[in-house]
């Protein structure tokens, strides 16, 4: 069994060993992509399910307050309209004389109660009891009769009395009615005093429709499975939407304690519930909600799984970017192998690829030496050579892409032809260093002193090329110089500020370059005294409407890359007067930056 092991895993590992770089560099990217996409979805779904977790009861603590504000609304309405009663001569009246008032005074007081009780939804109907025990009522269904002989020997009535003519609240008027409605209704309760002697002329009863209050939370009990109740002073239930509760009222208002409010997660019948409880102090009753939690969370569902496809795109952005760097990685070998077969065919040429000081490098070298010795040994003229190394420049130069490559070789032919060692060795040191420092590795982020260095060596090969055309200034914050950024920031902006700023002006011009940090950000500037911008254009650039194949397209790229990678939109501030030059800050968050330790 472990020699078999052993051979399937030779077999594989040969298989890896017998695959080109590019795919071997691909294949490794593609491991560590699926892995850092693996690690970013969990961690991803942690913080996800803490955060809803959070959310959902910041929801549950909403919709309760409101319901307690609705309630209290609905109360505070309601004894206004007690007030209303109270203040009616007519009621005074009535209570103050009883039946002696006589019919006209009595009815007019019942239209009066009439009107008012059809005028107003929430209340269900009156009932006035004067102190001689006599009875006046207004109800929108039948009239309800007392059970007691009289209103005095109700439970609340002492506690009415000792209120001196504020309200109680009492669930079915503590059930001293009759032939009540099948529906709760809660009872408000008040006693009526003479206004000059403070006697007492009667008990008000204003009773209020269960309706109102399951109106308030209908969308929460909308839900399905969901389920609400509202309890009074003594736990009773006013209204509820459903008759069986899935848990027991009294153990989760034990469990809630002399919290105003109180919620927790629970599994009942392998469903996930958020219950929620909230104490209504003004008048000591519980609002109790169960909603399932999947439920309340519905609405981040969708950007879930929008950014889950956020991460696999980004994933399969990432593989792509791989396959391009192996590919930068391994044009240089493919190129130095196609080169070194043209030997087979006895032509002795020398290879003129870029390379930097590594194996490639070295081996190109090797390669050149040894091909400088056969030419030697058949006895080449000076002449022959220069014309055939000019002539493999040329083809070379019409290969090589993009143009900046293009015209820094050619610079430094020309630098070769003329004999100034020094300057060519100065170049070429500029140019390792652009293209070893911004391939980085692979890596996508460096840090700010490397992107200076880049600059600086682009400069340097800028100026191999236009000479004077241009003079660098540089105000460096050395302090920012371990912070990493994404790299090629600065580049594209110098060199927009030549292309567009200072070439089109036709003299002499200035470049400046600061870094700074300020406020907890860093700040990037790049700035010229070049030709500036007209306003339709700076207009284009900040309301993101630039054409791909505009000048700015550059400024444009790199703006939006770092708009990407800090996931924030202001970013940027560009500052530009027609003849009078341009200066553009790219604004770095500090907190978002990471120190090199």
């Amino acid at each position: 069994m472990n020699e078999c092991g052993s051979l399937i895993y030779n077999r594989i590992k040969n298989k890896i060993l017998d695959l080109k770089i590019s795919t071997k560099i691909a294949l490794f990217y593609f491991i560590l992509v699926v892995f850092t996409l693996l690690i970013s979805v969990f961690l991803y779904q942690r913080m996800y399910s803490k955060v809803m977790s959070d959310r959902v009861r910041e929801l549950s603590i909403q919709n309760l307050y409101s319901v307690n504000l609705n309630i209290n609304s609905i109360i505070d309405n309601v004894n206004n309209y007690s007030r209303m009663i109270i203040a009616s001569d007519d009621v005074r009246e009535v209570l103050i004389k009883s039946r002696s008032a006589g019919r006209v005074k009595i009815e007019k007081m019942n239209v009066f109660l009439k009107n008012l009780i059809n005028e107003t939804p929430a209340i269900s109907s009156v009932y006035l009891f004067d102190k001689y025990g006599n009875k006046h009522a207004t109800d929108k269904t039948s009239e309800m009769w007392l059970k007691i002989s009289s209103i005095e020997k109700a439970d609340w009535y002492d506690t009415v009395h000792n209120k001196s003519g504020a309200y109680i609240l009492s669930l079915n008027a503590g059930d001293i009615f009759y032939n009540t409605p099948n529906n709760n209704f809660v009872s408000m309760i008040r006693l009526i005093r003479d206004v000059d002697t403070m006697d007492t002329l009667g008990i008000l009863i204003i009773n209020i429709n269960d309706s109102v209050f399951t109106n308030i939370y209908s969308e929460m009990a909308d839900k399905p499975d969901s389920e609400v109740v509202l309890l009074d002073e003594n736990n009773h239930i006013i209204v509820s939407n459903k008759d069986i509760m899935k848990f027991d009222l009294d153990d989760f208002i034990n469990e809630a304690g002399s919290n105003e409010y109180f919620s927790k997660v629970q599994i009942i019948d392998k469903r996930e519930y958020l219950k929620s409880y909230i104490n209504l102090n003004r008048y000591n009753w519980k609002f109790i909600s169960l909603v399932p939690f999947k439920e309340m969370k519905g609405e981040w569902e969708a950007f879930n799984l929008i950014t889950f496809l956020i991460i696999f795109i980004n994933g399969i952005m990432l593989f792509i970017g791989s396959i391009l760097i192996s590919r930068t990685i391994t044009n240089p070998i493919k190129k130095l192998i196609k080169s070194m077969r043209g030997i087979e065919k006895r032509k002795f040429k020398m290879v003129h690829i870029k390379t930097g000081n590594d194996e490639i490098g070295k081996l190109k070298e090797g390669y050149n030496i040894m091909i400088q010795e056969i030419q030697k040994l058949i006895q080449q003229t000076v002449e022959e050579q220069r014309i055939k190394r000019k002539a493999e420049l040329n083809v070379l130069q019409a290969q090589v892409k993009p143009h900046f490559l293009y015209n820094t070789l050619d610079a430094m032919g020309y630098l070769a032809l003329s004999g100034k060692s020094e300057e060519l060795y100065e170049s070429l040191e500029a140019l390792g260093s652009y293209y070893r420092t911004s391939l980085s590795k692979g890596q996508e982020v460096i840090t700010i002193k490397e992107e200076i260095d880049i600059v600086k060596s682009y400069l340097i090969l800028q100026k191999l090329r236009y000479g004077k055309i241009f003079d660098v200034t540089y105000e460096i914050d050395e302090s920012s110089y371990e912070y990493k950024i994404p790299k090629l920031v600065l580049q594209p902006l110098v060199e927009n500020s030549i292309y567009h700023g200072i070439k089109p002006k036709g003299e002499v011009g200035v470049i400046k370059i600061c870094v700074k940090t300020e406020d907890e950000q860093i700040v990037l500037s790049v700035e010229d005294d070049g030709v500036g911008m007209s306003e339709e254009a700076l207009k284009s650039i900040k309301l993101d409407t630039i054409d791909s194949n505009s000048s700015s397209f550059g400024l444009k790229g790199t703006i939006k890359r770092l708009q990407l990678f800090y996931g924030i939109t202001d970013i940027y501030n560009i500052e530009s007067k027609k003849r009078y030059g341009t200066k553009i800050d790219i604004i770095i968050p500090m907190l978002r930056g990471v120190l090199n330790e």
